[in-house]
């Protein structure tokens, strides 16, 4: 199952980061007690007591990280017991209905401490479990699909929504485009009215002779 690799690939990720975090502190608590054990015969007692009780209190922390991700009840179960129950609920899902199809009384996990002697393969109903748990999941992506692709009106209002402001902004800006092509436009001939009258004065003022 997709679903099922994909979770487990991301559960192994995270134990290899773990495992990581753990080696390069054994790596950090190591390189601690080398170095006391060099400068142990230049050191004080106190001095030497102090470097033992931070070797001891990391080397708890680290033992402490590796009980709460790999214990017992560890992060590592606990992400685990997560990744496989849904599909188990799954699993148990469909085994239900199938029985209730068929008329089973009952239904045993050959691969369980259940004791099977003997059993005719036309009883045997793993592949239709696994196929009915594939099928669903076909349907629901489907599903996903036609709801995507279907009239959604909170889609369309937020979509009409966006546009009447695409609208909106654009008449603003042919506005003031418009208004500045005016301004443009007055300035222009406030502009030649000037020249004009200045062209004006200095004709009146050196008039050409006759």
């Amino acid at each position: 199952m997709e679903d099922y690799k994909l979770a487990n690939q991301q559960l192994e990720e995270k134990i290899g980061k773990w495992k990581k975090e753990i080696e390069s502190k054994k790596d950090e608590i190591e390189i601690l007690k080398d170095s006391l054990l060099v400068e142990k015969p230049l050191l004080t007692f106190d001095i030497i007591r102090d470097r033992e009780s931070e070797i001891a209190f990391e080397e708890k922390q680290l033992n402490d990280y590796q009980i709460k991700r790999f214990g017992v009840n560890g992060d590592w179960v606990a992400q685990e017991l997560m990744l496989i129950r849904p599909i188990q609920d799954q699993v148990m899902n469909v085994v239900q209905t199938i029985a209730e199809q068929k008329k089973f009384d009952k239904i045993f996990d050959q691969s369980a401490d259940a004791i099977m002697l003997y059993s005719k393969k036309k009883y045997d109903i793993s592949d239709l479990v696994l196929k009915s748990i594939l099928r669903t999941e076909k349907l629901e992506k489907l599903n996903i699909v036609f709801e995507d692709e279907s009239f959604n009106p909170e889609y369309e209002a937020r979509k009409k929504l966006i546009e009447e402001k695409k609208a909106k902004k654009a008449e603003e800006v042919n506005s003031k485009r418009e208004l500045l092509l005016k301004q443009r436009e007055e300035k222009r001939k406030d502009y030649q009215r000037k020249r004009d009258s200045l062209l004006k004065l200095r004709k009146e003022k050196n008039p050409k002779k006759s």
